[in-house]
Formats: C-alpha cells, structure tokens, sequence
C-alpha cells in the first residue's frame, strides 16, 4: 500500500507515534525510558502495520480493532509512564473520545465504560510518582469523556442520517433515469420496428408484386408506390437518427437547428410554428445540446397531448444563461405535469438550470427552461450526443 492509500486514521497513529519519540527523547528524563515503556511502545508500531495488513486483506472487523487494541495500548502506556501522574493522559482521553465516531449505536458506550473503569483505577491506586489524589479533577475528566463522546454521537448520528437520506435520494434519481433510459430503449425499438414494416417489408412487397405484373401500367403504378414509401422510410430514417443524436446542432448551431427542426416537425404535425430569436454568443455544445433535448421533450408532449394549432418559440443567447420558451394554445391540463416534465427538469439540473412548466385546462401550456452558460474551463456532464 502506497502512503497516498494509507487511510488517514493510520496517517494520525503515525503521527502521534513521531510525536511521543520525539517527546521522549527531548524531556530527558529517565523514567520516562524504561523498558516496559519502549515495549509499550514498540507494541503500538507493531499494532499499527498490523492494522494495515489486514486492511490490505479486507478484514471486517478492524473498527473494532481499531477501538479495543488502541484502549489496551493507551491504558497500558499511561500505567508504565505514572498512572495518575503520567503525561499520557491527554492521549487516553482523546482516544476514548473516537469511539463514537468509529463505532456505531451500542458500541462507544461499551468502550467508553471500559475506558473509564480502567481510567478510575489506575487514577485511585497508580500513584508512582506521587501524584495527588484530586476528586474533583478525577470526576470532570471522566464526566468529560462521556459527555463530549455523548455530544460527538448525536452530532455523527445526525450525520449519518442526513448522508443516508441523500444517498436514498440518489438511488431514488438513478432509479428514475434508468427507467426513463429504458423508456427510451423500448420507444426507439418501436420506431425502428415500425419503420422497417412501413419503410422496407412494405416497399418490398410492392416490387415483389412488380415483378410478377404483366401489365406495364399496373407494375409502374406499383414501382411508384414503392418509391414513395421508400421516400417517406428515408424521412422517418433521418427523424429517428435526428432523436438519436442531433446533427444538425454540428452542422447549423443551436439557433439554425431549432428552426430548421421547428420547421420540420410543424410540417409533420400540421401545427404552425412561430420562431423568435434574440441572438448573442453561441453557447457551449453540450449546452446546445440539453436544449435541443429539452424542446424535442416539450414537442413530442405537445404533440401527444395539446392538440395544438399553433406553437411559438423563442430563443434567448445570453452571454451567462440561455432561455428557451416554449408556448402552445392546445388544451392545456391541470395538476401535476407526468414524467416528461421530470426527464426535463432532471437535463437541466445536470447543468445547474431549470425547467418549469405553466398550464391551464384550455389556455394551452408554455415550458421555459434555463440553462447557465459555464465559463472558462467549467466542465459539463455528458457528452454531447446525449
């Protein structure tokens, strides 16, 4: 294991072994040098690259590895450095005070009488170098412990909840963008499907029948009829890689595509389309993208549900946020929008944006989505074709 992976627990015990070296060696004094002193502490090295062995090993029970062997070697150094008047004393608290962090429910509060047990022996008999017996001093050390281990509990268990609950968040928003990639999967199955029953068997069929037609004049009309659904298979081919990946944001930029796309699916649809645009700098590719998605979304819904006759856009470039503003005068709806407006909503926020949503039953229904513009070298998530 590399020093970067070493954990940073093992980088701290590191670090206080350092310290107490150096300790011993700068307070020169000989008690502190004993034997029984340098086998504590040649134990507590021992026990530390114990412990990133069986990291290393995936060992699953080093929490309680950490918490039990640590007590033991910190009790053990404050009994051979003094008992109640060791210097060590600092260290034992701190240790018992990392319980709660490192164990869970139950657990801290077995170490902690543990620690405090031994803590209230070694104070009341330990007494090698004279040290007083102070009661009060022993009863605010040990009220110490466990009211801050208590506080450092509550406050690391309000932690965990509130990390919990945004990683169910987070399950929760793949969940939806799973099913809503499925979604996609099955709708574009079905299109591929139903594009090679009308754009190929079909057009086939019809060549099959020209080819076995005596009559000039009825295999030329059956030629014609395959040429045509032949054109209209290439329209659908081109408007399903279009939904697959927008080239004509590569070929035109963000404005030009909309409208070149507007117009195409207003002649699709029979729906008249007004596009306004209030030009300024061309925004990022994957931007430009998220937006073009986003109005794909809101005109696939217009076109399911509005019933429209007439659909207005209207493209705002702004040099920080690009706005785009969608407005039919279908027939509107109430209550909450389905999950189109949620895939929408979920593209924008990918990018720091918004995406709302204004409908009354017979008043039609304006979409506005807002996307901010990254400056210098923000990155954006995704790529471009998605």
């Amino acid at each position: 294991m590399r020093w970067p992976e070493v954990p940073v627990e093992n980088k701290t015990q590191i670090a206080w072994g350092v310290l107490v070296v150096i300790y011993l060696l700068a307070a020169q004094r000989p008690e502190l040098l004993r034997p029984p002193v340098v086998a504590v502490f040649a134990l507590s090295a021992a026990a530390a690259f114990l412990e990133l062995w069986l990291r290393t090993r995936g060992w699953p029970y080093l929490l309680w590895y950490d918490c039990v062997v640590w007590s033991v070697l910190l009790t053990a150094m404050v009994v051979v450095t003094g008992g109640r008047g060791s210097e060590v004393w600092p260290a034992y608290i701190l240790m018992s005070l990392t319980a709660p962090v490192v164990l869970r429910r139950v657990a801290p509060y077995i170490l902690l009488g543990v620690n405090v047990t031994a803590y209230g022996l070694i104070y009341l008999f330990l007494n090698p170098f004279g040290a007083p017996l102070d009661w009060g001093l022993l009863f605010l050390r040990i009220g110490t412990i466990f009211l801050v281990a208590f506080v450092v509990d509550r406050s690391t268990a309000r932690e965990r909840q509130s990390n919990e609950r945004a990683v169910a968040l987070a399950r929760s928003r793949v969940n939806e963008l799973v099913q809503a990639r499925d979604a996609e999967r099955r709708r574009i199955a079905s299109d591929i499907h139903d594009w090679l029953g009308t754009g190929i068997i079909a057009p086939l069929r019809r060549l099959e029948i020209a080819a076995r037609q005596p009559d000039l004049d009825k295999c030329r009309q059956q030629v014609e009829d395959a040429s045509e659904m032949l054109r209209r298979a290439h329209a659908e081919l081109r408007r399903l890689m279009e939904n697959l990946h927008p080239h004509l944001l590569e070929q035109m930029g963000l404005s030009d595509g909309l409208r070149a796309y507007l117009a195409d699916w207003g002649e699709e649809h029979g729906v008249e389309v007004a596009f306004a645009l209030e030009p300024g700098p061309e925004p990022p590719p994957e931007v430009a993208v998220a937006l073009f998605r986003i109005q794909q979304e809101a005109l696939n819904n217009c076109a399911k549900h509005a019933d429209a006759s007439r659909v207005e856009v209207r493209l705002a470039l702004g040099p920080d946020r690009v706005r785009l503003t969608l407005a039919d005068d279908g027939r509107g709806f109430s209550g909450r929008p389905g999950r189109g407006l949620t895939g929408m909503q979920e593209r924008a926020a990918a990018f720091g944006g918004t995406v709302s949503v204004q409908s009354a039953p017979g008043r039609g229904t304006t979409v506005v989505a807002e996307l901010p513009v990254p400056t210098g070298g923000a990155a954006a998530p995704g790529s471009p074709g998605r």
